[in-house]
């Protein structure tokens, strides 16, 4: 955990301004108030006193370093991070050093945060950081605090390096494992295109065999109809057909029997009256 110390310069305000002037004196007081709230660790009400006074004096650094440690204390980081920014030109030594570990201390929670939200932008952050507790060295070489966050914040940049590699390198796993899934999924669309494929063929050549075969079987047939010797004819006997065919000519000629033994007819007389003679 960070060195915190009670860092905030919340007092120092006190001796700023001059009972003599009227505005120094409302500054002074809600200052004050503003103090003895954030003793009490009422930070909202210290917060609302300190926003009054900048009303009064908005160039004040102090009190805008007071701001952003009750911010601090809220949980308000980055609103105590911009707070805190512009003090860091204060010319009093001590009081630099103060504002620097104090954003030093802002800017490593806020990298915690982006940490546990996943790490993007954590390592810019405790970098910050970290520039920010060798200045308050620098300006406090004996401060212990500093030195103990230095190290802190040094081995969290590494972790935080270390959590991106490890993060990379999952991410290059997800990505090959995805691209082998990918693979193997084509092959598998490939086998069952060539499986289907493979079965398409296999009914056309089943069909073409069956056809083949019926083309053979209807070969067969005519081959087997053409060796069959012709079926025998029944023969006529001469005598028999030579009967028939008197039997026929009689037949023909029975219906003419009537008319061969009628006398002719005269001309001019018309049809004859009298009946046929006998048939002979």
């Amino acid at each position: 955990m960070i060195a915190d110390k009670n860092i905030f310069m919340l007092l120092t305000l006190l001796a700023a301004y001059s009972p003599a002037s009227l505005s120094a004196d409302e500054v002074y007081s809600k200052n004050k108030k503003g103090n003895d709230n954030y003793k009490k660790e009422k930070y909202d009400n210290a917060l609302k006193e300190y926003d009054d006074a900048l009303l009064i004096a908005p160039a004040d650094t102090l009190l805008k370093m007071n701001r952003g440690s009750t911010l601090y204390r809220l949980g308000r980081f980055q609103e105590a991070d911009n707070a805190y920014t512009g003090t860091l030109s204060i010319k009093d030594k001590r009081k630099r050093a103060a504002a620097n570990y104090n954003l030093g201390n802002i800017r490593f929670k806020e990298g915690d945060m982006l940490m546990q939200g996943g790490g993007k932008g954590a390592d810019e952050k405790y970098t910050s950081a970290l520039q920010n507790y060798i200045a308050a060295l620098d300006l406090r070489p004996d401060d212990k605090d500093a030195k103990w966050n230095i190290e802190l914040t040094q081995r969290r940049i590494k972790l935080q390096q270390q959590q991106q590699k490890n993060q990379q390198d999952q991410n290059k796993n997800d990505k090959n494992k995805d691209n082998k899934q990918d693979k193997n999924q084509d092959q598998k669309n490939q086998n069952k295109k060539d499986q289907d494929k493979h079965d398409k063929n296999k009914d056309q050549n089943k069909k073409d065999e069956n056809k083949q075969e019926k083309q053979q079987d209807q070969n067969s047939q005519n081959d087997k109809q053409q060796q069959e010797p012709p079926k025998p004819q029944p023969q006529v006997n001469k005598d028999d057909m030579k009967k028939k065919e008197a039997e026929r000519i009689i037949m023909q000629f029975a219906d003419d029997a009537d008319s061969l033994n009628k006398p002719p007819k005269k001309k001019g007389y018309g049809i004859l009256q009298h009946k046929p003679e006998k048939d002979w």
